[in-house]
């Protein structure tokens, strides 16, 4: 369950907003992994805009093969886990901008001689957030943004580098 620091009024709607980004994040992250769902199977969990839509798959279609390389190399994930802790959220009528810290950890494929034996567990990141929300027609709210604000540095392993990415390979 999302967690929400103390100034901010944990109202219905912020709840609503954090599942909603905790949701899409653990989609990402599970892409890595050995039981990644479908694309198809994925995307179709998200509640995005149409424009986000389009990114997203893309997006998620990247991670698989991403996932699919590390497998290649015998450096697989078994499962993911995303917790976020929501930072601050701003709610008008129509918007939302929610700013949280995604805490991802993708599990390893290890043995647990090889866990006791000092082998990490899991590789863990945590990545300060921007996500944006429209209201639909019907009045849900629908992810339309999510930015990682970081400065410089390696993606971590749940981004897709789009410098460094060719869709081919």
């Amino acid at each position: 369950m999302p967690t929400v620091n103390a100034p901010i009024t944990h109202t219905a709607e912020t709840a609503e907003l954090a599942q909603l980004a905790e949701n899409y994040l653990q989609q990402r992250a599970d892409m890595l992994t050995t039981a990644r769902p479908t694309v198809e199977a994925a995307s179709g969990r998200l509640r995005t805009t149409p424009a986000m839509a389009t990114h997203a798959r893309s997006e998620l279609a990247a991670l698989a093969k991403k996932g699919l390389r590390y497998e290649d190399l015998d450096i697989g994930y078994t499962k993911a886990r995303v917790d976020i802790e929501v930072t601050s959220v701003d709610v008008t009528d129509r918007t939302a901008t929610l700013r949280l810290t995604d805490h991802t950890r993708l599990y390893f494929a290890l043995t647990p001689q090889e866990i006791e034996d000092g082998s990490p567990e899991c590789e863990e990141s945590s990545l300060p957030r921007t996500m944006t929300f429209a209201r639909g027609a019907d009045g849900a709210w629908l992810l339309s943004s999510d930015k990682v604000d970081e400065a410089g540095g390696l993606p971590a392993t749940t981004e897709v580098d789009e410098a460094g990415f060719d869709p081919a390979a």
